[in-house]
């Protein structure tokens, strides 16, 4: 019996493993698709900050004379 009790333990944990390996790769890809949206955001605001980088730099005062 303890060998029957032995291979129904072994078939347990890798039931646990198993489950625990598909809530892993959830996790993983909710991660990845999170760190997409981020670096989208990043990439417009860079876009931004590019565009009007131009028109903050012609709206600068002369430098003051002394």
């Amino acid at each position: 019996m303890t060998t029957l009790s032995d291979v129904l333990k072994g078939i347990r944990d890798v039931v646990v493993l198993n489950d625990r390996l598909d809530q892993l790769t959830q996790k993983v890809d909710r991660l990845e698709m999170g760190q997409r949206d981020q670096l989208e955001r990043l990439v417009r605001v860079e876009s931004f900050v590019d565009f009007v980088r131009p028109a903050v730099l012609r709206r600068a005062l002369p430098p003051a004379k002394d």
